[in-house]
């Protein structure tokens, strides 16, 4: 079972994203295309997020990826074997192995609905201000339509590099969840220096 981050699928891409804005029947239609699932993975946010998912899902892919070397091996070995077992040693053998598979199965079912449910929280969270973004952009730039890439099923025959917006609209959710810059130190508040003293009056030969 192989654990890949490009892979999620959240409940937000269901279907195709698609942000229809105000326009005249008569006026020209511009569309766009986006791939949300790049375009969430690609934000600082989602690299933390997809950090996150693979520090602690990789025990669990590393406990499946030795239990299936496991079965591997025992499956070598029975074959190899088996003229010379009894019948008894040749049916323990078997039920080892189907159970061993079974369990692998389980392990892999549970895994991938537990990882799942953590892309959905940790990288759904994402989705609503990365909306919020393309709903901005789409204004700015009229533009009537954005269709996501990503999504399964995906009607889209063609689109032109020239109407992929992923890349733009990564650049300007960072600039907009950017923290705001600190402010400068105030500065060091500076000890006035006391005056010297006087020099005493010079006392006249006699």
């Amino acid at each position: 079972m192989r654990f890949r981050m490009p892979n999620f699928r959240m409940v937000y891409f269901a279907c195709a994203l698609a942000v229809a804005l105000s326009s005249g029947v008569a006026q020209a239609q511009k569309f766009a295309i986006i791939n949300m699932q790049q375009a969430v993975l690609s934000t600082n946010d989602g690299k933390k997020a997809a950090a996150v998912i693979d520090a602690k899902f990789a025990p669990v892919k590393a406990d499946i990826e030795q239990l299936q070397k496991n079965i591997t091996a025992k499956q070598t070995e029975f074959m190899q074997n088996r003229a010379t077992l009894t019948p008894a040693a040749v049916t323990a053998a078997q039920a080892e192995i189907e159970s061993l598979t079974t369990l692998l199965k389980r392990k892999q079912e549970d895994a991938q609905q537990d990882l799942q449910e953590d892309e959905s929280k940790q990288l759904g969270a994402i989705v609503p201000k990365l909306q919020q973004v393309i709903n901005s952009y789409a204004t700015a730039n009229q533009i009537n339509l954005v269709v996501d890439t990503s999504a399964s099923p995906n009607n889209l025959i063609y689109g032109d590099g020239s109407l992929n917006i992923t890349g733009a609209i990564v650049a300007a959710y960072e600039k907009a969840t950017a923290p705001p810059p600190a402010p400068s130190p105030a500065p060091a508040a500076t000890t006035p220096k006391t005056p010297a003293a006087p020099k005493p009056a010079a006392t006249p030969a006699k």
